[in-house]
């Protein structure tokens, strides 16, 4: 197989290895439903510890109670609203982390919201503040409090799962979502010291998840990729595999826009 990093083309052949992720301690962002869910599955199935975040504590608690059935790892949740939560509650996470004192060695930025799919003129403020909010304010925060943790990983990286998708009616959604990408770009720059932590982005296209089957009602969910269909790259993007890589964007389907 050819080498990733000469030719990331060839990242839909990676086969993660057994234990990829053992020992690695792992935060990822709307762990509850779609890409985050199957993902978190995924790296307990490697060996990974994890730390979910979403809003929903009861789909939290079901979530982490399974992986606990097939992982021995001491995995964690921690509820909390992107939409609403302030400084305040990013400092009180912050020190949860600082209590648990354990490293980070990969963080994925995954939760998204959109409401629906509308032009920018037709936009009320409360739902544009709320998408941007969640999209691209969340990850920013979510970073300040990690990124002093993942200086102390041997290997660390950070994913965003990224949308290309400034096109009509994609609103706050499309502009936080560029924004993002422009906020990983900065970060690849930023974080490649002495000490690099890496960073990159995965543009999965369409997946069969519940923002995708809400704002495109009349298309077959079959004709979309299943979240577990687009999982692999993640974990070359987190694991040990793509040490070295940063800055980039791998987008799983690259001819699709939108």
């Amino acid at each position: 197989m050819p080498t990733l990093h000469d030719d990331l083309s060839e990242l839909d052949r990676y086969e993660p290895k057994k234990g990829l992720l053992s020992n690695r301690n792992i935060i990822i962002s709307g762990a509850t439903d779609g890409i985050g869910k199957v993902l978190a599955i995924s790296c307990a199935k490697h060996g990974a510890e994890l730390l979910l975040l979403a809003k929903n504590e009861k789909k939290l608690t079901t979530i982490t109670q399974e992986l606990s059935s097939f992982s021995d790892a001491q995995h964690r949740f921690y509820p909390i609203d992107f939409s609403i939560a302030g400084e305040s509650d990013y400092t009180k996470f912050a020190e949860y982390l600082i209590e648990a004192n354990k490293p980070i060695d990969s963080i994925v930025l995954n939760a998204g919201y959109i409401k629906a799919l509308q032009g920018i003129r037709n936009f009320q403020l409360d739902t544009w503040l709320k998408t941007i909010t969640v999209n691209q304010h969340a990850p920013f925060m979510l970073l300040k409090c990690c990124i002093p943790l993942l200086e102390l990983s041997q290997d660390p990286s950070i994913v965003f799962s990224t949308h290309a998708c400034s096109k009509a009616y994609w609103g706050a959604y499309g502009v936080a979502k560029s924004a993002q990408l422009g906020m990983m770009k900065i970060l690849a720059n930023e974080l490649d010291g002495d000490k690099p932590i890496r960073v990159n982005g995965i543009d999965p296209s369409p997946v069969r998840t519940k923002l995708r089957l809400t704002n495109f009602p009349g298309i077959n969910p079959e004709d979309y990729a299943a979240p577990e269909d687009v999982i692999t790259p993640y974990l070359y993007f987190i694991g040990p595999d793509s040490k070295g890589v940063t800055g980039m964007n791998y987008k799983i389907n690259p001819k699709f826009i939108g």
